[in-house]
């Protein structure tokens, strides 16, 4: 059975929403899959405003938090 997970991404300032989010087998897969955004992403989330901390926050359908990953290079 699949669970859908999104993956939105956060600052203290900002919010950019998932509205898409992945369908995975597990809440490990969906962390891998996290893992592998926040790879692609990592340098121009950073480059784009290197004094600003950014989160990638994995939520459940519910809407529901179920893990922060730090968005570093």
């Amino acid at each position: 059975m699949s669970e859908r997970f999104y993956f939105d991404v956060e600052s203290g300032e900002e919010t950019i929403r998932d509205e898409e989010g992945v369908e995975v087998s597990s809440l490990d897969e969906a962390l891998a899959e996290a893992r592998s955004v926040i790879a692609e992403m990592a340098d121009e989330v950073c480059a784009a405003d290197p004094g600003r901390s950014w989160s990638l926050v994995v939520r459940d359908t519910a809407g529901r938090p179920i893990r922060r990953l730090p968005i570093r290079r």
